[in-house]
C-alpha cells in the first residue's frame, strides 16, 4: 500500500510513520489514535475466541450439527469483515485519484454479494445445514463489532479524563472528497 503525504493528526494516512511526530513521552496526552489502531485486530481476536468457545461448548453439549454450522457461520462473518476492511484500506487512501478509487471500492464491495450468494447456496443446500447454528455464527461478528465499538465509545474521554460517550461527538470529522 502506498503511503500518502497527507497528515491525519500525528501519523501519515495509509501507513505508520514516526518521523516528525511526537512520541508518547513528548506529547502531553499520549497517543489518542492507539485505541483505533487496535480496534479491528481486537474484534478479530474476540470473534475468533468466541467462535472456538461456542463451537467447543456446542460440541460438548452434544449438538454436533449446531457446532459445525456455528463454526461455518462465524468463519463466513469473519471473512466478510476481513475482506471489507482490506478493500477499504486498499482503496480509500487519499491520493489524486480518490473518486476512481471510491468507484472501484464500491464495485468490488458489490461484487462480493454474488459470491456470498453462491457460498450461502452451497451451505444451505447441504444435508448438514442447521439454520439456528448458522445464524448464531453469522451474527457473532456484527455483535462483537458492535460491542467493541460501544466499549471504545465509552472509553473515549473528554479532555478532563472522565469517560463520556458524548465526547466522541465533539471531535471534528474529516472528509476526503
Amino acid at each position: 500500500m502506498a503511503q500518502s503525504t497527507e497528515r491525519d493528526g500525528e501519523t501519515l494516512i495509509g501507513g505508520m510513520s514516526t518521523a516528525g511526530t511526537a512520541t508518547d513521552a513528548e506529547s502531553p496526552s499520549g497517543n489518542n489514535d492507539e485505541p483505533l489502531r487496535r480496534f479491528l485486530p481486537r474484534v478479530y481476536r474476540i470473534s475468533a475466541v468466541l467462535t472456538v468457545v461456542g463451537t467447543i461448548a456446542s460440541r460438548v453439549a452434544g449438538a454436533d450439527l449446531l457446532a459445525v454450522n456455528f463454526f461455518t457461520g462465524s468463519f463466513i462473518g469473519l471473512l466478510l469483515l476481513y475482506v471489507t476492511a482490506w478493500l477499504v484500506r486498499r482503496y480509500m487512501t487519499p491520493v489524486a485519484h480518490i473518486k476512481r478509487n471510491r468507484n472501484r471500492l464500491f464495485l468490488l464491495l458489490m461484487a462480493k454479494l454474488p459470491l456470498l450468494g453462491i457460498v450461502l447456496y452451497f451451505v444451505t443446500s447441504g444435508d448438514w445445514f442447521h439454520p439456528i447454528g448458522f445464524l448464531m455464527g453469522v451474527s457473532l461478528t456484527p455483535f462483537t463489532l458492535t460491542l467493541c465499538g460501544l466499549i471504545l465509545l465509552t472509553r473515549q474521554g473528554s479532555g478532563d479524563g472522565r469517560p463520556d460517550w458524548t465526547a466522541v461527538l465533539d471531535k471534528t470529522k474529516r472528509s476526503y472528497r
